[in-house]
């Protein structure tokens, strides 16, 4: 709808190995769509925010943006909170291909533009306790305010389908950076935790997902909690993985699950060509995706004993979890990838491409979920400041 979703998609492509005869030519098409506007003539409306946003870091907030020359469905403008936040997560998906394809000074100011999120970041606004929100800016760069209110993280406005307390975890190019502005690792994971109504999880998982988190799948706005039909936060499970807990990435993916029934109403939310379902199949094989363009999978407790995945390659992916339940909050204690003790929770594409075996040890006592909780065990950000 708004953002720029062809990037993370295409670079994906590239990472995965769909692209290896074309790469340069889909650079030079996503550098260009990056940092261009297509012309008046054109049906359609890229970037539409980019001269904002290369100009001053952020696409600007203006709801009236374009109405009667309208090209498609809709214009990042409109959304300029969340439509920042997804060309900065482009850029950092971008920045991995050129630097790979040798274009390391653009690599470069793809990084810095990565981390635009940054800009949106309104240290003043508190809700629940917590103090620090993204906010919509206008093109001056003042901070956007609806008529006769004060600005809450709840609200719709800037937000594409979603608010403030959703989209605050689209900035997984950058995990440092953002806990920072969460106020350190403690004050981001005690975050999460209310973000999923963590405790009440724990409690009785079936009964949380379907009545504290967003319930009905249009229920965008005014929401606080996790809303797992939609697709702006559906990759915060793993943000407790990228912040060095993945036992409670385990327990959300199983709560979640909990959603997924065989009946007509069996795929919670939009399934979105297909949306809902890809994210199903990936928390099931215990595997997830969660930062374009790096080519890593992030891992938790699979769903089922035992996986095989066939490869074009005639290769296989096994992935085992012996002990396996679907109908219990399980957690990882201890992993091996092709015979060998691994602490890591992720797994580089390019280490599955011909063929693994990943054996997962699972247990039910959340105590004994300490693997990959180490300063190793989650992967470096791809705009991470202190990684270059």
């Amino acid at each position: 709808m708004t953002g720029d979703p062809v990037t993370s998609l295409l670079v994906d492509l590239w990472r995965f190995g769909a692209l290896a005869d074309n790469a340069d030519q889909a650079f030079a098409a996503l550098w260009r769509n990056a940092n261009e506007v297509p012309p008046a003539d054109s049906p359609f409306e890229g970037r539409a925010g980019n001269p904002n946003y290369l100009a001053k870091g952020f696409v600007q907030h203006n709801p009236l943006f374009k109405l009667l020359r309208l090209k498609g469905h809709d214009a990042d403008p409109r959304h300029g909170g969340s439509a920042t936040l997804e060309y900065a997560l482009a850029d950092g998906a971008l920045s991995v291909m050129a630097d790979a394809l040798g274009h390391h000074e653009d690599a470069a100011a793809l990084r810095r533009r990565g981390r635009n999120y940054r800009l949106l970041w309104d240290s003043r606004v508190s809700d629940l306790g917590f103090t620090g929100f993204p906010r919509p800016r206008r093109r001056s760069g003042r901070w956007y305010s609806p008529l006769f209110r004060r600005y809450s993280p709840r609200q719709s406005g800037g937000f594409h389908e979603g608010t403030a307390w959703q989209y605050q975890w689209l900035a997984q190019q950058d995990i440092p950076g953002l806990v920072a502005l969460l106020g350190g690792k403690d004050e981001a994971l005690r975050r999460l935790d209310e973000f999923f109504a963590y405790a009440e999880l724990v409690a009785d998982p079936a009964r949380t997902a379907r009545e504290r988190w967003v319930v009905g799948p249009y229920s965008y706005y005014q929401q606080v909690t996790y809303n797992p039909n939609n697709e702006p936060d559906l990759h915060a499970p793993w943000m407790y993985t990228l912040m060095g807990q993945p036992g409670k990435t385990s327990a959300v993916v199983r709560a979640a699950q909990t959603l997924f029934v065989n009946a007509p109403n069996g795929v919670t939310g939009n399934d979105d060509l297909g949306t809902m379902s890809a994210w199903y199949v990936f928390s099931a094989l215990g595997m997830y995706p969660a930062v374009p363009g790096t080519g890593q999978f992030l891992l938790h407790a699979p769903r089922f004993a035992e996986i095989v995945i066939g490869l074009e390659n005639g290769a296989e992916i096994v992935l085992r979890a012996p002990g396996a339940d679907p109908s219990a909050l399980q957690y990882v204690k201890g992993l091996t990838v092709g015979g060998e003790r691994r602490d890591q929770a992720w797994i580089d594409h390019a280490a599955l491409a011909s063929g693994q075996t990943l054996t997962f040890e699972l247990t039910d006592d959340p105590d004994e979920a300490t693997w990959a909780t180490g300063p190793d065990g989650a992967p470096p950000s791809p705009c991470a400041e202190q990684s270059r």
